[in-house]
C-alpha cells in the first residue's frame, strides 16, 4: 500500500497555496501607451457600465494613474477596475469566478485594442510584491537587445497561449511610447556658429518649461514654469519652425540645423540582476502551477532564442520552489527530532523504529486523499503532513507503552500484545476520532479562506484513517515479530 501510495505522488499536481477566493475581482486594463489621462478617464465608465450589466457584480470602482505616496506606481494609460460580487449562490450567469471572468472578457471585447488582466485585489499586491508582475506567473525573458527582446518575447507569448491552463497571457508593453526626437546636424550647426547646447535649450525651455520663481501660498509653495504657448509646441512641424540666432546675427529655422521627429520608443527599460528582460505575464486555471511551468519550459526551445538570451520563470512559481526547498530540510528534520525524543524515552532503537513505522502508515492515507480529492500539493498540504505525523506517532506510543507495561508485569509476548493493543484500542481511536472531527467543518467549509485550510485538512483526515486503521494491524504484528526470540 506504500508502495502504491508513493506511485500516486508524481500524479499529484503542485502548487505555492491555493488561490484564495477573496469575493471581489480586480480587472487590469491596459490601452496604448500613449494614451492620455483623458482618453482613461472617458473610456473607465464604458466598461464599467458593461460589467454592471452582469447580474453578478454589485460595485464596479476605476482607478487611473498613480497614489501620491508613490507605492503603487502605475501610468495613466492603465486602469484597474474592482468589482464587488454577491455571495456566489446568489450567481446566474456562472458558478465560480474563472468562468465569470471569461464571460466577463467576451462581452469586454467589444472595445479592440485592449488587454485584459483579471486577478483579486489581494492576489494582485502579492504578486506584485514577488516579482514586480501583477500575474501568478513572471517568464522572464532576458538578454542585451530591447528589439530582439521585443521580437522573442512576443513569438514567447504566443506559445504560452498554446499550453492549457495558462490564461490571460500577455507581454508587458516594450514598444509604443510616442517620444519626441530631436538630432542636431552638426555640419550645419558648424555653419551658424549655433551650439547643440543651444538647440537643447531651446527645446527644453520652450516644450517642457523653465522655472521662473516662487509663489508662496501660507506654507505652500508653487514653482511657476514658463513655457511655449500650446499652439508653438503641439507638433513637430511647428517645433521645426522655431527661430535660432547664429554668432552673425543670422536667424535660421530649427528644421535646417537639426530632424525633429515623432518615433515610437520603449515606455521603460526593466531589468533584473543588472540585465535587461522583458516579460510575459500568465494567470494558472484549471491545471496545477507545477505542470503549467514545465509545459512553458518545454516549448521554449521552440522560440529559438540567439545566444546570451534566456527564459527564467518566477512569481508564485518562484516561492513555491523555494518553500519546497525548506520543507525538504524541514520535514527530515522534525522526523528526526521526533525519533530522538523517543529514544530518550524508550531508550530503545528497536521501539524507535517500530514507533516511526506509523509515518509511512500516515503517508498512505494523506497521499491517497490528496489524489482523491484532486487537491495539489502545497504548502498547506505539506504542513498537514507534519502536523498527521506527530498524531500518528502519538498513537504508536500509546500502543508500544501498554504493550511494554504488560510485559514488564511478567505476561508472555503474545498476551502483552494482544491485551495490550486492545486496551489501548479507545484511546487511539479516540485520539484519531477528535481530530478529525474537529476537521471536518474545515474541510467542508465555503466561505472566504476556506481554500487555504482545505489541503491542510484533506491531508490530516485521510492519514488519520489509514494510520489508524493500520497502526492496530501493523504495530502489534512487528512487535510481536522483533520481539519473538524473548
Amino acid at each position: 500500500m506504500f508502495v502504491a501510495s508513493m506511485a500516486l505522488l508524481p500524479r499529484l499536481g503542485t502548487e505555492f497555496v491555493p488561490e484564495l477566493e477573496e469575493g471581489t475581482i480586480n480587472l487590469r486594463v491596459t490601452l496604448a501607451p500613449t494614451a492620455s489621462l483623458d482618453t482613461a478617464i472617458a473610456v473607465a465608465p464604458k466598461l464599467e457600465a458593461i460589467l454592471l450589466e452582469f447580474p453578478e457584480v454589485e460595485y464596479a470602482l476605476s482607478r487611473i494613474g498613480a497614489a501620491e505616496l508613490g507605492g503603487d506606481p502605475e501610468p495613466v494609460s492603465n486602469i484597474e477596475i474592482y468589482l464587488g460580487l454577491k455571495p456566489v449562490d446568489e450567481w446566474t450567469s456562472a458558478t465560480n469566478r474563472p468562468d465569470l471572468q471569461r464571460l466577463m472578457e467576451q462581452k469586454l471585447n467589444v472595445y479592440p485594442g485592449l488587454l485584459y488582466t483579471f486577478s483579486q485585489p489581494i492576489a494582485t499586491r502579492v504578486d506584485e510584491l514577488l516579482s514586480g508582475v501583477k500575474a501568478q506567473l513572471a517568464i522572464k525573458l532576458f538578454g542585451p537587445d530591447l528589439d530582439v527582446l521585443s521580437q522573442k518575447g512576443e513569438q514567447l507569448s504566443e506559445l504560452v497561449k498554446t499550453i492549457d491552463g495558462a490564461v490571460d497571457v500577455s507581454l508587458e508593453q516594450v514598444t509604443g511610447e510616442a517620444q519626441l526626437v530631436v538630432r542636431p546636424n552638426r555640419d550645419a550647426l558648424a555653419r551658424y556658429g549655433i551650439s547643440v547646447d543651444e538647440i537643447m535649450t531651446l527645446v527644453n525651455q520652450g516644450v517642457g518649461g523653465v522655472s521662473a520663481g516662487q509663489v508662496i501660498d501660507g506654507n505652500a509653495r508653487y514653482d511657476i514654469y514658463v513655457r511655449l504657448n500650446q499652439q508653438f509646441r503641439n507638433s513637430p512641424d511647428v517645433l521645426r519652425d522655431l527661430l535660432l540666432t547664429g554668432v552673425n546675427g543670422a536667424q535660421v529655422r530649427l528644421g535646417e540645423v537639426a530632424s525633429v521627429d515623432i518615433e515610437m520608443a520603449p515606455p521603460n527599460i526593466r531589468r533584473d540582476d543588472v540585465q535587461r528582460r522583458v516579460v510575459v505575464q500568465a494567470n494558472v486555471s484549471g491545471r496545477d502551477m507545477g505542470s503549467v511551468v514545465n509545459d512553458i519550459y518545454a516549448i521554449v526551445p521552440q522560440a529559438d532564442l540567439p545566444p546570451g538570451y534566456t527564459v527564467v520563470i518566477g512569481g508564485q512559481y518562484e516561492n513555491q520552489q523555494r518553500a519546497q526547498q525548506k520543507l525538504m530540510l524541514v520535514v527530515p528534520v522534525s522526523i528526526a527530532l521526533i525519533a530522538l525524543l523517543l529514544f530518550f524515552s524508550f531508550g530503545s532503537v528497536k521501539q524507535v523504529g517500530l514507533i516511526m513505522a506509523n509515518v509511512p502508515l500516515a503517508l498512505i492515507g494523506g497521499v491517497v486523499a490528496l489524489f482523491v480529492s484532486g487537491t495539489y500539493l502545497s504548502v498547506p498540504s505539506s504542513i498537514g503532513f507534519i502536523t498527521l505525523f506527530g498524531v500518528a506517532v502519538l498513537n504508536g506510543v500509546v500502543l508500544v507503552d501498554a504493550i511494554n507495561q504488560r510485559r514488564k508485569q511478567g505476561e508472555a509476548l503474545a498476551v502483552a500484545v494482544y491485551e495490550g493493543t486492545t486496551g489501548r484500542l479507545r484511546p487511539v481511536l479516540m485520539t484519531a476520532l477528535t481530530s478529525a472531527l474537529g476537521l471536518i467543518p474545515i474541510l467542508l467549509s465555503t466561505g472566504i479562506g476556506s481554500e487555504i485550510q482545505k489541503p491542510l485538512a484533506v491531508v490530516i483526515i485521510g492519514g488519520l484513517f489509514s494510520s489508524t486503521a493500520l497502526t492496530l494491524l501493523v504495530l502489534p504484528t512487528l512487535y510481536a515479530w522483533l520481539y519473538r526470540n524473548k
